[in-house]
């Protein structure tokens, strides 16, 4: 009996357990009135859609624009806004658009904010400078590269100012940056910014939903109908006229194809509006020169614009159209190439190497390639042969003894409008104004163009 007795009285847990639930801290039965900040959490403001005004100011010197003028920040403002972003709003059944206040935080204090009302987008100087970008991408192209073919010329245009190379002047600006970079998680290549750059004012949904309105409507051809499935050789011909034909009625109802609109082109769409306005308040020449410095002065291969097919065919018709612009007499073998092989080795192995140059009736030599086969020797002699002279630059000291069209520089056709201080002087037209401001004589090589095989370039900057 006293046995079964002290076992009914041993504890249930060891006491260890007892003495820290006896120090266990009871919750109290009525709050506390405390100013501790951890008591009293107080709700974050949500973030707003327009930065301040210091980072607007930033934003303006970085345009070279004068940034101690605060006019400027609703225009700036409205650069940064894409018209999906009010016409999400427009659609949504919420009440009306607030009005866009921009608060300087150092006169806060001093004087009330000064709201203003910005529904403007960035639609209008987004299309000036599109055009801008066109036209002096195309005149700086044309001058410095007289002999390229069109198509080449197109594609350099869109590897200057496409919307790749506006995503990356953005981010050079500091808008849109989209992350810090590196935030300590990838070994070895250290920390990136926190700051993640001006925002840009836009609706993704809205932008999807029209974009998937578009593909029903049939004006992004490429995804409407079912999947394709695989069709015998001798009935492809039928399918791809059937296409053809499709595509030719889609674009006459609808008006063309419309490409997809994605974040790059709503970014590419803020720096064109930068440009814009920059041409808006300070002219063309201040425009001109902020796209000679973000855009025109990278470097681009502009030989990757070329896919030759048959490039020995294509060196003929342009010697023979040179040959006949410079006045030389038209003969039967003008247009002729001559094919000499001027080194090989191993022949007789498996990996042979043969060395082959082109040269003209009179022995003038264009070009020479390497190649496993004569074949490949051949190709690549006439590909470098046309690279050598499309490419021909006419800032080149030497270019103008060599082909007549370099002066050791160039002259854009924009530079003859003058400035508007010279054209205006008191609020009037002025009248001395320099003669030589107002002509301009462009490169004259008095040949026809060959129309060269030209692909669409496809590359990210």
């Amino acid at each position: 009996m006293p046995a079964s007795s002290s076992i009914l009285t041993r504890p249930a847990f060891p006491p260890s357990l007892a003495r820290r639930l006896a120090k266990r801290r009871i919750n109290p039965s009525r709050p506390l009135h405390t100013s501790s900040p951890i008591l009293n959490v107080s709700v974050k403001p949500e973030p707003s859609t327009i930065p301040p005004s210091t980072a607007l100011s930033a934003l303006l010197s970085r345009l070279s624009l004068p940034s101690n003028d605060p006019s400027l920040h609703p225009t700036l403002i409205a650069c940064l806004t894409h018209p999906s972003y009010y016409s999400a709003q427009a659609q949504s059944n919420t009440n009306e658009i607030p009005e866009l206040e921009v608060v300087d935080s150092e006169s806060s204090s001093s004087s009330s904010s000064s709201s203003s009302t910005t529904k403007s987008d960035n639609e209008l100087l987004s299309t000036l400078g599109n055009s801008l970008l066109g036209l002096f991408a195309s005149e700086h192209i044309t001058q410095l590269y007289p002999l390229l073919p069109t198509q080449a010329v197109k594609n350099a245009i869109t590897a200057y100012v496409g919307p790749s190379t506006c995503l990356s002047v953005a981010r050079e600006l500091g808008v849109s940056v989209q992350g810090g970079g590196n935030n300590g998680q990838v070994p070895g290549l250290g920390r990136g910014s926190n700051s993640a750059g001006l925002p840009i004012r836009w609706s993704k949904v809205y932008l999807q939903e029209k974009n998937y309105q578009d593909n029903i409507r049939g004006e992004n051809v490429p995804s409407k109908g079912p999947e394709k499935v695989p069709v015998a050789r001798r009935f492809q011909k039928f399918l791809e006229k059937k296409e053809n034909e499709e595509k030719d009625l889609s674009s006459e109802e609808i008006g063309g194809r419309r490409n997809r609109e994605s974040f790059e082109d709503v970014v590419a769409s803020t720096v064109r509006a930068f440009v814009g306005l920059i041409y808006q308040e300070q002219g063309v020449h201040a425009a001109r020169s902020f796209v000679h410095a973000h855009f025109l002065s990278r470097s681009i291969d502009l030989s990757s614009l070329f896919n030759f097919k048959n490039p020995l065919h294509m060196l003929s018709s342009v010697i023979s159209s040179h040959l006949s612009s410079a006045g030389v007499p038209i003969s039967a073998n003008q247009g002729v190439i001559e094919k000499r092989l001027l080194a090989s080795t191993g022949v007789n192995s498996q990996s042979p190497l043969f060395l082959v140059g082109l040269f003209l009736p009179s022995g003038i030599k264009l070009a020479e390639g390497h190649g496993s086969s004569k074949a490949m020797a051949e190709y690549r002699a006439a590909k470098n042969a046309l690279l050598s002279l499309f490419l021909v630059r006419s800032d080149q000291s030497n270019s103008s003894e060599q082909t007549g069209l370099g002066l050791g520089s160039i002259g854009l056709p924009s530079s003859l409008y003058a400035s508007s201080e010279r054209w205006l002087s008191n609020g009037k037209i002025s009248e001395n104004v320099d003669e030589k401001e107002m002509s301009y004589r462009g490169v004259n090589w008095g040949g026809k163009e060959v129309i060269a095989e030209s692909r669409d370039l496809r590359r990210k900057l």
